[in-house]
């Protein structure tokens, strides 16, 4: 039977597809041993090409967000706002809360870190940056963090090695007041299992950089911070274990793609059990806890509201996608992201008082 050229690309997507799907399942039995190889690889390519790594490091680290037209002028003396990007990210996430948060009078800085390498090392080269920077001379520094960034300072705040709280008590390092995490996995992501391809796409929008190295894709990251990601890793384990960071508040805001938000699921369930026959009572509150539960699982695409949320953290939930609840898909759209109104309201409702 001859297979036409249609059908015969169908067939290999399928095929390559279910590879991927075969290769994911099975790398979940060895995660820890793929961790070790891949940081082994890692390490070796960093000292085979120096020159490409000094370079990729000037790339990252703390940088004030530029906004010359603001008629705001900010004191970086007394607080700053500290933005965290999450895994693969090619840097467009801050495109309008920056903008806004440096209109309403804030010191912004942006923080960029080699994504793909174990969380723990982000997390250390994130103390890092603030302790050799301008910014330790601040008085307080809020962190609004998207996506991996949420683990990224939570991993900061509280790894014993890290040794924060002891920095900040010997006046080594400004005060963290406020954590503010946006479609941050909490409890990992299984799609994280399948990052190959948001890999894919920050690499090709590298190659529009000129100083982008073919070597950055394995310098940034092995690919380390997927399998962190991963709902039962042992680094999710070990955080979550950890109480939260000292003197610091939190916020966490999920996304939901849900059109029905949850007090309209439970307003059309109370409004059914009061028409309806006192029998189908239970049924109507099955029905209810099943919307609920699809609606915590669906999240923002890539992040339920599940593994968002945080024992005695508090939550908002806004209507959007991973990226829509933050930013705008089109540049020139007026549209304003639903978590960017919470983010100033809770920035100016917690402001130190020495501010």
């Amino acid at each position: 039977m001859k297979i036409g050229n249609k059908n015969l690309w169908v067939i290999l997507i399928v095929l390559g597809i279910t590879l991927v799907v075969v290769i994911q399942v099975v790398r979940h039995f060895f995660r820890e041993e793929e961790r070790q190889i891949r940081t082994h690889i890692r390490e070796a390519v960093k000292k085979e090409y120096p020159e490409a790594v000094n370079q990729l490091k000037a790339m990252y680290g703390l940088k004030p967000f530029d906004q010359p037209k603001t008629s705001v002028k900010p004191d970086a003396q007394t607080s700053a706002v500290i933005l965290v990007h999450g895994l693969d990210e090619p840097g467009k996430v801050w495109m309008n809360l920056a903008p806004a948060l440096v209109e309403k009078g804030f010191s912004v800085w942006t923080m960029t870190y080699p994504n793909d390498q174990p969380i723990i090392e982000s997390a250390q080269f994130f103390l890092e940056c603030i302790k050799s920077h301008s910014l330790a001379k601040t008085k307080n520094i809020s962190i609004v963090a998207h996506s991996m960034g949420g683990l990224v300072a939570r991993e900061m705040l509280t790894h014993p090695s890290l040794s924060y709280v002891e920095k900040v008590d010997k006046k080594e390092l400004p005060a963290v007041w406020q954590l503010i995490m946006v479609g941050t996995p909490n409890h990992g992501s299984e799609l994280a299992r399948f990052r190959i391809f948001t890999e894919f796409r920050e690499q090709i929008i590298g190659l529009f950089n000129e100083k982008y190295h073919w070597i950055h894709g394995i310098l940034d990251g092995a690919g380390e911070a997927g399998i962190d990601l991963t709902p039962g890793s042992t680094f999710l384990e070990r955080l979550n274990r950890r109480p939260h960071p000292r003197n610091v508040n939190m916020l966490v805001i999920a996304g939901t793609m849900n059109p029905w938000q949850k007090n309209e699921i439970e307003d059309f369930a109370h409004n059914l059990t009061v028409k309806l026959p006192e029998d189908t009572r239970v049924a109507v509150k099955e029905m209810e806890n099943v919307l609920l539960s699809v609606s915590n699982e669906i999240g923002d695409g890539l992040v339920s509201v599940r593994s968002a949320q945080l024992t005695g953290v508090p939550l908002r939930i806004v209507q959007g996608t991973h990226l829509s609840m933050i930013r705008n898909i089109i540049a020139d759209s007026q549209r304003i992201p639903p978590a960017i109104p919470i983010i100033i309201e809770q920035l100016h409702r917690t402001l130190p008082k020495n501010t």
